[in-house]
């Protein structure tokens, strides 16, 4: 089964934004789930993106619809949403067919 990706770019606007991260850390590591890739000084170069880009891996796509939509995360994102402007968050399947 192909893993699943959140793909996140956010502008972090305050330093409490480390609370955010506090408290995904451990949520995402019950899930099965792993921070695949962080750059804290990402560049977009074409459309719109924060600085903080970050890629999580998931075991499926359908894990990580699922994790998003979850009351656990929509509690933690108040942190994020609290702190940072400009996120987009994509979900994709880590799969190479067409």
């Amino acid at each position: 089964m192909a893993k699943g990706y959140w793909l996140v770019t956010t502008t972090v606007t305050d330093p409490a934004f480390a609370e955010y991260v506090e408290a995904f850390q451990p949520w995402i590591e019950s899930l099965g789930g792993l921070v695949f890739a962080k750059d804290m000084e990402s560049q977009t170069v074409e459309g719109k993106g924060g600085k903080l880009a970050v890629i999580i891996q998931f075991p499926s796509k359908k894990e990580a619809f699922d994790a998003y939509k979850s009351s656990e995360y929509q509690e933690i994102s108040k942190l994020r949403w609290a702190n940072s402007k400009d996120t987009n968050i994509t979900i994709m399947e880590g799969s190479l067919t067409h």
